[in-house]
């Protein structure tokens, strides 16, 4: 399992690529997942899981851990991360989760 919070400093990070800092966007988020990612725009859309699987029904954008939150990073499975970033997003069900509308992959990590 990927150890994100150690892969990283959340700070810098979010300074990189928040608008506060020098970058250009509202929400700076970890994402996890099992396939390889490539930087520029996602088209995948996540999918609420209940009890642990995965539903059919679709949520409005992708979901990541915001970097203020990585201590809740370790929920989450798979080979590859990234940072993903946008300019409109939601809380999810998890804490620290954000679901991020219209992601773009500006870092990929592993």
């Amino acid at each position: 399992m990927l150890k994100v919070n150690e892969m990283i400093n959340a700070e810098e990070i979010y300074n990189r690529y928040h608008w506060s800092g020098d970058g250009d966007y509202d929400f700076v988020a970890v994402r996890i997942q099992d396939v390889p990612f490539k930087l520029g725009e996602i088209d995948h859309i996540s999918h609420v899981w209940v009890d642990g699987n995965e539903t059919d029904e679709e949520l409005a954008g992708i979901c990541g851990i915001n970097v203020k939150d990585l201590q809740y990073a370790g929920d989450y499975y798979g080979d590859y991360a990234a940072i993903i970033c946008g300019d409109c997003a939601m809380g999810g069900e998890d804490m620290g989760e954000l679901i991020i509308e219209d992601p773009v992959v500006v870092e990929i990590l592993a």
